[in-house]
């Protein structure tokens, strides 16, 4: 199996301006293609470092995607690097330039005579159309490598690879069976504990491979399938799925491209229950995952803003627990989830409180302290945990772990 390289140009990524997406989709891409991709590379718009990229790319790969450097600016430098790797000249072509002209009329403006240069190729090469947009891409061959120029504006990067570059893939003998990648999430426990749970899966030599990644407290398991096709990488990836669903139960809360509110919300609706919440320490961010979910019916209720003392008091704060708790306490929490589900007359009633910096921290307590409660008619639970982390850290692992812990609620109900 052939390796890929994928080189994203342009300053505004290597100073931190912009952030490259474009490199993450073509990996995913090229997977389903059965390549796979050994580099990432970025660099910035010079003239020497783009040369020294794709000389050293098209020596290591068998295939090159690049992105970004196919404008009209004198920054933009990919034709003319690939034409001098090749030791070819560029040469015009003109169904390109009307393509441009008409993109310029269609919008009512007057197209600069720099914008010639984007119809210029390495002598040899093949056009990749743009159909939305005035930078064209370039496919050619470097050596014994295939390069495949592609613009930098995801929309159009996305538009031509789906056009243009994933039919050339299929024909040129590049595209050899099928690499298919599962992505089951848990929540609840650290890297380290979710792989004691499945050493042998994710052990170096393991068929098919299981890698484990750690972002914001949700732990990822990524299970790479391979196979001629789509079913067969599938059928490899199943048996182990299954496997890992068995040993980490309801640590699980999805998988792919599902997110962790959508499963909480999919399993309060099931559950024909409400909801109203009370959010503290997390200022909102609770609410405004619960909003991105799809909601068949009317679950979520809404929820109040805690932060101080009106707030807390409209969320059913009494001023006795303030006084002898402080607000910032599981016994506020608690009274918090109490007070909103009355409010609002929500079957349950869900509320964060804590210490996101060191500044709010009463005597005896540290950043990073945090209080989730939640409430229901005739009962109530209430979670401590301490985040060792920066307070933006403190906030958004709070608002997860508030809403797995009401799916771990609903769970433990609904069964």
């Amino acid at each position: 199996m052939i390796k890929a390289e994928i080189i994203s140009i342009g300053s505004e990524l290597t100073s931190g301006r912009n952030l490259d997406t474009n490199s993450a989709w073509l990996s995913r891409e090229l997977a389903e293609h059965g390549i796979e991709v050994g580099w990432h590379t970025t660099i910035a718009d010079d003239r020497a470092a783009n040369r020294d990229c794709f000389a050293l790319a098209t020596q290591r790969a068998g295939l090159v995607i690049s992105t970004g450097g196919l404008g009209p600016t004198l920054d933009d430098l990919t034709r003319e690097v690939l034409a001098e790797l090749a030791g070819v000249s560029l040469e015009y072509h003109e169904p390109s330039w009307q393509h441009i002209e008409g993109i310029f009329k269609n919008r009512g403006r007057q197209i600069p005579e720099r914008n010639r240069v984007q119809a210029m190729f390495p002598q040899g090469s093949e056009v990749l159309f743009n159909a939305r947009g005035t930078a064209p891409g370039i496919w050619m061959r470097v050596g014994s490598a295939i390069v495949a120029a592609l613009p930098g504006p995801p929309r159009e990067m996305v538009g031509m690879f789906k056009d243009e570059v994933a039919p050339r893939l299929a024909t040129s003998g590049l595209a050899r069976g099928v690499l298919v990648q599962r992505r089951i999430h848990t929540f609840g426990e650290g890297e380290s504990a979710i792989e004691a749970k499945i050493p042998d899966l994710t052990r170096r030599d393991h068929v098919p491979e299981v890698g484990i990644t750690a972002s914001d407290a949700t732990i990822t398991l990524r299970i790479f399938g391979k196979g001629p096709d789509r079913a067969a990488a599938l059928a490899q990836i199943a048996p182990i799925e299954e496997v890992i669903r068995e040993r980490l139960g309801n640590l699980i809360y999805a998988a792919d491209d599902e997110e962790l509110e959508q499963a909480t919300a999919d399993v309060l609706e099931r559950s024909h229950l409400t909801l109203a919440i009370a959010e503290g320490v997390t200022g909102g961010q609770v609410g405004a995952m619960l909003d991105r979910a799809h909601w068949q019916r009317r679950s979520f209720l809404g929820g109040i803003i805690a932060h101080g003392q009106p707030g807390e008091v409209l969320a059913g704060l009494p001023e006795t627990t303030r006084m002898a708790h402080g607000s910032r306490s599981s016994a506020a929490a608690i009274a918090m989830a109490h007070g909103v589900r009355l409010l609002m007359g929500a079957d349950l009633g869900l509320a964060t409180t804590g210490i996101a910096r060191a500044e709010e921290a009463g005597p005896g307590q540290e950043p990073g302290q945090v209080w989730i409660a939640l409430a229901w008619d005739g009962g109530e639970a209430v979670f401590e945990h301490h985040w060792f982390a920066s307070p933006g850290e403190v906030r958004s692992r709070t608002a997860k772990k508030a809403i797995n812990q009401l799916r771990l609620h609903l769970l433990e109900h609904l069964t």
